[in-house]
């Protein structure tokens, strides 16, 4: 199975000393060894991130930091482990647990093209609005065939939603313990829905690529730069 963990940070919280990012790519190393990493990496802060939005044909973007968001996303893995207690446990060795709250999240999915490695890598964040479904797998069948008719320039080279069977869990360090709660967040208005990592030549050609994502007309894509990506 495969999972998404989401590295979240509080607004008031300090950039990561050196140590810190030693600890979490010596970690990321280990699990590699483990054959257990598939691939993840830091984000560049939010301030220099977007939000994507299209009504009615019009695109709204607004710029980073995201006023009415308590957390930002600071990063992020994808592991590939026999189930949830094993992705669980991955979260509570992290050594960011003990700086902020880890997001673990199911993919349903993970659609992987060819990766032209040309340009800069950003995280698509797929953002659902209250009320936002798709029973029937419609918007969902939609989402794949955009990133597919991309597969020759290699452009978008990874597209995935996220599930709810088994649940989402937040794994945060409070008093010296490491806890975990078992979602859905209700503090959360606009969870992530799912993801899409692309390349484009800069932020402006990213964001133009996210009000061409058929999200962008149902919730927010959050447009993030990834600093680096580390391997498959």
């Amino acid at each position: 199975m495969e999972f998404l963990l989401l590295f979240n940070e509080r607004k008031s919280t300090p950039p990561p000393e050196e140590a810190g990012l030693a600890a979490m790519k010596k970690y990321a190393g280990e699990l590699r060894n483990q054959g257990v990493f598939r691939r993840g990496g830091p984000l560049a802060p939010a301030s220099a991130g977007a939000g994507v939005r299209v009504r009615d044909g019009k695109a709204f973007v607004t710029d980073g930091p995201f006023a009415e968001t308590k957390e930002l996303v600071a990063g992020f893995w994808i592991v590939d482990v026999a189930d949830r207690a094993e992705a669980l446990e991955i979260a509570r060795r992290c050594p960011h647990a003990q700086r902020g709250p880890i997001e673990l999240h199911v993919l349903r999915d993970r659609y992987t093209f060819t990766d032209s490695e040309n340009g800069t890598a950003f995280l698509l964040a797929f953002r659902m609005e209250p009320g936002l479904s798709d029973p029937d797998g419609t918007k969902l069948r939609e989402m794949i065939a955009f990133a597919q008719a991309f597969e020759p320039e290699g452009t978008i080279f990874e597209i995935a939603p996220l599930g709810d069977d088994p649940p989402a869990a937040r794994i945060e360090a409070k008093a010296g313990k490491v806890l975990v709660t078992d979602g859905p967040f209700a503090e959360t208005k606009e969870m992530i829905g799912g993801y899409s990592l692309v390349r484009a030549k800069g932020r402006a050609a990213a964001i133009e690529l996210a009000e061409r994502y058929p999200h962008a007309r149902w919730g927010p894509v959050e447009v993030r730069e990834i600093l680096f990506l580390d391997p498959l």
